[in-house]
């Protein structure tokens, strides 16, 4: 009996590499995402820091140039948090292109598996019709003998 040949094998191996480097992508976006992400949640930690510490020099005796340093670095924190939102909206949308770009890379992998699905299946039935055919053969030779020897 012979074996069953995907006839779009090249074509599927094709599609498969095509999704793996989809995934691989995806996951960069994402990693890249969650750095940014990380980032801002680190700024504004260092804002809410920066406000407490704003706070405190009321309380003792500094000088101006300590309050003028302190709303230095919060009007900057709060640039590179803005700066850093708009790197993360970016990287969500990279996220969402690449999520596209490997939900349909994905759909083609299933198209060709449904149809090696199914030439394996009309493989099955041409294999099960052939050794019907020589079983059919064989009963009649077997039966055409009989008669004859009879």
């Amino acid at each position: 009996m012979r074996r069953f040949k995907f006839r779009l094998e090249a074509v599927e191996k094709l599609r498969k590499r095509k999704e793996d480097d989809a995934l691989t992508a995806l996951g960069e976006a994402r990693r890249v995402l969650k750095s940014i992400t990380d980032e801002k949640e680190r700024l504004h930690n260092d804002l809410q820091n920066s406000l407490i510490r704003r706070e405190k020099l009321g309380s003792i005796p500094t000088t101006p140039e300590a309050f003028q340093m302190e709303e230095l670095f919060i009007s900057g924190t709060r640039l590179r948090i803005n700066r850093t939102v708009v790197q993360e909206h970016r990287a969500t949308r990279a996220v969402e292109r690449a999520t596209r770009v490997y939900l349909h890379a994905k759909r083609e992998v299933m198209v060709m598996e449904t149809l090696r699905e199914r030439e394996f299946e009309e493989f099955k039935r041409e294999v099960a019709l052939k050794e019907r055919k020589e079983q059919d053969d064989l009963a009649i030779m077997r039966a055409g003998r009989l008669r004859g020897e009879l």
